[in-house]
């Protein structure tokens, strides 16, 4: 936890002091708006449980994968751990967590980007292709764990009380899964992008990192982000239903 708080502190190092106020005041409202949401409904709890586990396997896959193609640059960093101040970005792990306690359906988030030597990745742009699709597929097989609990242990789970969180994990990651597929740098989409493309396209979608939070933000405001998402997360749950 002292890590994760340095970090934070570290990254608003030069975030003016008004402007720190006016966030802690914003913050300060969203927890007493919403903080009524824990007492009367403690499952929040357990939802936020999920996300983090969810960000945390989705981050933990692409560095198993590039430790698996030859980088072991993740691994030497503290990346292939199971503790998840390891891997939560301040930012996306606030953010959806407040989306969770407003109540809103609509939850995405992201963790920090796991370090990469793509020099050291075996079988070249095939090696840099299996570490971009990692996450998203990790977020997939999580959404399909959660449909098979649902289907085949139903009864336990209505028994356990486990129904809700189920579907939950369920529908998060189908989520996590299309948001992260997103061609945005830098979320895993474009580094598919730059693994399949050429140079130019590469580099283009590299430079682009520092303003890819930005993208996302006016996508959201504007309601893009939504019209994206939503039918690719429907079409994503009926293959799944069918197949399994």
């Amino acid at each position: 936890m002292k890590r994760f708080i340095e970090e934070l502190k570290y990254l608003n190092r030069g975030m003016p002091t008004t402007t720190k106020i006016i966030i802690i005041v914003i913050l300060l409202y969203v927890i007493l708006s919403f903080g009524k949401n824990l007492i009367f409904n403690p499952s929040i709890f357990i939802n936020i449980v999920i996300l983090i586990f969810s960000l945390l396997v989705h981050e933990l896959s692409h560095g198993v994968m590039a430790f698996i193609c030859g980088d072991n640059t993740a691994k030497r960093y503290g990346r292939l751990s199971l503790n998840p101040l390891n891997h939560l970005d301040p930012l996306g792990t606030i953010f959806p967590i407040l989306l969770i306690l407003s109540g809103s359906s609509f939850v995405f988030g992201w963790a920090k980007p796991v370090p990469i030597n793509y020099y050291r990745l075996k079988y070249g742009r095939v090696g840099e292709f299996l570490v971009a699709i990692a996450g998203v597929l990790s977020n997939i097989l999580l959404a399909i764990l959660g449909m098979f609990m649902f289907k085949y242990m139903y009864e336990i789970l209505i028994v356990t009380h486990l129904i809700e969180p189920v579907l939950y994990l369920i529908s998060l990651n189908i989520l996590l899964a299309v948001f992260n597929i997103m061609p945005i740098p830098p979320l895993d989409g474009s580094r598919v992008l730059a693994a399949i493309g050429n140079y130019d396209l590469r580099e283009s979608i590299f430079s682009m990192d520092r303003y890819g939070i930005f993208i996302i933000m006016i996508l959201s405001w504007t309601g893009l982000l939504y019209k994206f998402i939503a039918p690719v997360y429907m079409a994503i749950l009926s293959v799944l239903d069918k197949i399994i």
